[in-house]
């Protein structure tokens, strides 16, 4: 009698004990969960930032002050005004497919 009395006492205070160890690991996981989700808050307000920082820099109006003063080096680049067919085989090889199909 004494015997089934201890057992089932320690089995209560064994299974208490599992719940409070899943407890806290289910509370850890949440305070991750939780840093996790403010530091994508962070990551996004300065990605907003950096964005407006980069749209700001990158206007018409700056970009002309910025040659103006000096600050910016312009070169110009050549390129082709019309692109050679030859350049193109793929395309090329597409047009002859789908007349060669349309022929048959």
């Amino acid at each position: 009698m004494l015997f089934r009395f201890g057992s089932a006492i320690l089995l209560a205070v064994a299974v208490s004990l599992i719940g409070i160890a899943l407890e806290k690991e289910s509370l850890e996981l949440k305070r991750r969960v939780s840093r996790q989700h403010y530091q994508l808050d962070v990551l996004v307000d300065v990605h907003a930032k950096m964005k407006l920082a980069t749209q700001q820099a990158g206007s018409p109006g700056q970009v002309l002050n910025s040659i103006e003063r000096g600050e910016l080096d312009v070169q110009s680049t050549q390129r082709p005004s019309s692109t050679n067919r030859r350049e193109m085989p793929l395309l090329q090889w597409h047009l002859n497919r789908s007349s060669k199909v349309v022929e048959k």
